[in-house]
């Protein structure tokens, strides 16, 4: 998450420097740059939480072109947009933004003021824009509620990368068939008639299929149901001895 940089334009209002703070921690960002901020007092430190350190280690410029010093890629944002027709608003939404960003650098993620957001030669200024599609009646979200919105979309499309990156053994051909046998077997010691059965065992077939089980989860339900259906089998063994 080094690469990303939460930039505050000119905001107003300590509490939303001190929220921003906090949802940047929540999702495991840690550089905020603020453009001709208030003074940092009480109020923005209450708000903040224990994303203290965010906030006093937050690095303060006097205008937006100051940010080409910590960024080499600026995404300006905006509940403003336009069509093809207007380059200047034309963007891209919050889960398009991490494939776009997909290079290197340091990346600042530009946010306006409370009450006028930003300029169109600060927009200008930037390589790119995001919005987040919101009610038409009302599209303007609070400002750490849009840096919660967009810091989301950035975590978890990292979470997904590094989960993409973990090792699982695949289920092999003998697993799987080892795990349909348990299921088999479990069903006919549960149904009598030949039709449900064939039915119960289709739905866990297709259950499994779309599930993409993988080894280590088809080993687990293979001693799963195997305990079951041998339980099962000495409970219908037991009650047929008791019947005759």
């Amino acid at each position: 998450m080094v690469r990303f940089k939460v930039v505050l334009v000119e905001p107003k209002y300590q509490g939303n420097i001190g929220s921003v703070a906090r949802v940047m921690k929540n999702f495991g960002f840690n550089d905020l740059i603020l453009v001709n901020p208030p003074r940092i007092e009480g109020e923005a430190r209450a708000m903040s939480m224990h994303a203290l350190d965010v906030l006093e280690n937050a690095t303060v410029v006097e205008n937006l072109r100051d940010v080409d010093r910590y960024c080499d890629f600026k995404v300006s944002t905006s509940a403003i947009t336009a069509g093809d027709s207007n380059a200047l608003r034309s963007p891209v939404f919050p889960e398009e933004l991490a494939k776009a960003l997909d290079s290197d650098g340091n990346i600042g993620i530009v946010f306006g003021r409370e009450d006028y957001g930003l300029y169109n030669e600060e927009v200008l200024e930037c390589d790119m824009q995001v919005t987040i599609p919101a009610n038409q009646e009302y599209p303007t979200l609070n400002l750490a509620q849009s840096v919660a919105v967009i810091l989301y979309e950035l975590s978890r499309s990292e979470h997904r990368k590094r989960a993409g990156k973990r090792k699982f053994r695949e289920l092999d051909g003998e697993r799987k068939r080892v795990l349909y046998e348990m299921v088999d077997g479990m069903v006919d010691e549960v149904f009598d008639d030949d039709w449900t059965r064939e039915l119960n065992k289709k739905s866990m077939k297709q259950v499994f299929g779309r599930a993409f089980v993988s080894g280590r989860e088809a080993q687990t339900l293979i001693g799963l149901f195997r305990n079951a259906g041998e339980k099962l089998s000495g409970k219908t063994s037991t009650r047929k001895k008791s019947e005759e």
